[in-house]
């Protein structure tokens, strides 16, 4: 199965890219999308289902705000200061796949965000991301 894991928070200004990735998804009818804020049991629960996780979150990659960045999990030596949740998924991600074998392929959809700070408000260059985060997720789950 392909599974979609979008993070983030409504809290935290642009840290809501995932979660606004993930309403966009929904409309257009894919089930296997889980948001999960920072919290990843979705995953750890349904990880012997999973071969292919692809994960949306706004990252600091030091980019551009807005900037959209494709990665697969082996070209990630550490995410560890650049999620903006408690501990990374990505860590996470390498243990679940070190103890089961699974997921098998992993992505990290993200965009660079322009401000993370306590607010609802996201940024224009966030919301202007959106779409094209959909477009790339929905192509990945073709591949």
């Amino acid at each position: 199965m392909k599974f979609v894991l979008c993070l983030g928070s409504f809290f935290a200004s642009d840290d809501v890219f995932g979660l606004l990735v993930a309403k966009e998804l929904t409309k257009k009818g894919l089930k296997n999308v889980q948001i999960c804020g920072s919290d990843l049991s979705p995953l750890i629960s349904r990880i012997e289902e999973v071969e292919t996780l692809i994960i949306v979150d706004a990252v600091d990659w030091g980019a551009k705000p807005g900037e959209i960045f494709v990665k697969n999990l082996e070209e990630i030596e550490d995410f560890s200061g650049l999620v903006t949740h408690g501990l990374s998924p990505i860590f996470i991600v390498r243990i679940l796949r070190e103890l089961t074998g699974k997921p098998k392929e992993v992505y990290i959809v993200g965009v660079q965000p322009a401000k993370v700070e306590l607010g609802v408000e996201s940024s224009e260059d966030i919301e202007k991301s959106v779409e094209d985060v959909v477009e790339i997720v929905l192509d990945l789950l073709k591949s």
